[in-house]
């Protein structure tokens, strides 16, 4: 929004239909300004609250003088030392002052931001749709990963600056998540393949997203119809929304002190509380983001639930954010991460959960066991960029589960008849 028409409030009156306004428009025209950008987005059929950043005595309603019902100055906000002032009857907020000497040049008008949203999703569709459609462009998965981290980073900054933005803004962004996993295990891929950042709102946002594109497959393999996809999908995108009220340089340190663990456990609360006015609206979120870091056995926090207790979304998302973790915030390598998570069957996760991770996951990393359609059992050695889903692969043990007495390596690209099948499970005995 621009100075002269900072806030523009629609009543029954149009904005073109106020003579007033029309003569004041051209009366601007000849004055100096100051230009001021604001952004203030208010729902259709509300009041608006102006905060000058005092703290109020109580808060209370202020209304212009009868001549400027329709103009409030920044001034008189101020000069009404309150926090809070509602305002039920404004169509612009003026903050004009007198100006310096010379020319104030007009800054280009600010795109709205529902603009930006639109264009930032028609981005993300257009490369959600190629990836539907079976493109096996490595490039296009990674650019989507990181315009869909975008989109979050600007969600996440504004609920870092105490904005409490619409949820719906996000469920574009889960639906071409959903579309592109649909396609292939091309944004699996680039999710592996990323490394971690810095730690900002950037770095949560990737993780974040990291996270939403492991937990979707894990629901296609437990058989979730598209809304219980697009729902998980919401969670994952948001579970971790607590840490913008704590210092994330905590979020990828090792080994941090007893004093900062406590500190770190308290993301699911802080973020628990940042979207109770959404429970009503969307019940489970709430839930999903308490519970993430609860485990089967009641080991987890903050309230140590356990088994059917937990939300089963909070379950793919914690077994989804545990592995994501390990690769990209402790630098783990893919396969001993899997390892590490196979460890937690039964402990932190449901067997099943961890079976259908180990599905989704295993014929990605390198040094993953998988099983072929001849009954051997071989271990990832090459990723072939053209062809994700066949591998290189030495050959470990043979259909009988025997040790073969001399390893072979197998491109599976150049052999057709030859595909993995299933993976291997369990690498006891196998020697890698």
């Amino acid at each position: 929004m621009r100075s002269k028409k900072l806030l523009r409030w629609s009543g029954e009156e149009g904005p073109e239909d106020s003579a007033p306004d029309k003569e004041r428009s051209r009366a601007d025209s000849e004055e100096k300004r100051v230009v001021v950008r604001v952004e203030i987005v208010v729902p259709s059929g509300l009041e608006l609250d102006v905060s000058s950043g005092r703290e109020p005595a109580e808060e209370k309603s202020w209304e212009p003088a009868p001549e400027e019902r329709r103009r409030i100055r920044a001034r008189d906000l101020i000069r009404a030392q309150e926090r809070k002032v509602r305002v039920s009857s404004a169509v612009e907020i003026d903050v004009r002052e007198p100006a310096e000497e010379g020319a104030v040049r007009e800054a280009p008008p600010v795109p709205k931001k529902e603009e930006i949203t639109s264009a930032a999703v028609e981005g993300l569709s257009t490369l959600a749709s190629e990836l539907e459609q079976g493109s096996s462009d490595e490039a296009l998965a990674e650019r989507l990963l990181q315009e869909a981290a975008d989109l979050l980073g600007s969600f996440l900054r504004r609920a870092a600056d105490g904005v409490l933005p619409d949820p719906d803004t996000l469920v574009p962004l889960a639906e071409q998540l959903v579309r592109a996993s649909h396609g292939g295990n091309f944004l699996l891929r680039g999710m592996i393949r990323r490394k971690s950042g810095d730690g900002s709102i950037e770095c949560l946002a990737v993780h974040m997203v990291d996270v939403a594109v492991l937990a979707i497959p894990i629901g296609m393999e437990l058989s979730y119809n598209q809304d219980a996809l697009l729902s998980l999908a919401w969670s994952a995108l948001l579970h971790d929304i607590g840490w913008i009220k704590l210092p994330l340089d905590l979020f990828q340190k090792k080994g941090p002190s007893v004093e900062e663990m406590e500190l770190i456990r308290r993301h699911p609360l802080l973020g628990y509380e940042f979207v109770s006015g959404w429970e009503e609206q969307l019940p489970w979120l709430a839930k999903v983001i308490l519970q993430e870091h609860e485990r089967e056995d009641g080991s987890g926090y903050p309230h140590s639930l356990k088994g059917s207790d937990i939300h089963e979304f909070a379950k793919v998302v914690g077994i989804s954010d545990t592995y994501e973790v390990l690769i990209h915030v402790k630098d783990i390598h893919p396969y001993k991460a899997l390892q590490q998570v196979l460890a937690m069957r039964d402990r932190d996760f449901p067997a099943k959960l961890v079976k259908m991770l180990l599905q989704v996951l295993s014929v990605f990393p390198l040094e993953s066991l998988v099983r072929l359609n001849t009954g051997e059992v071989a271990r990832v050695v090459d990723v072939s960029k053209a062809h994700p889903t066949r591998p290189t692969v030495e050959v470990l043990l043979d259909s009988q589960g025997e040790k073969v007495r001399e390893r072979r390596k197998v491109n599976l690209a150049e052999e057709p008849i030859i595909y993995i099948a299933d993976p291997a499970f369990s690498g006891s005995g196998i020697e890698v």
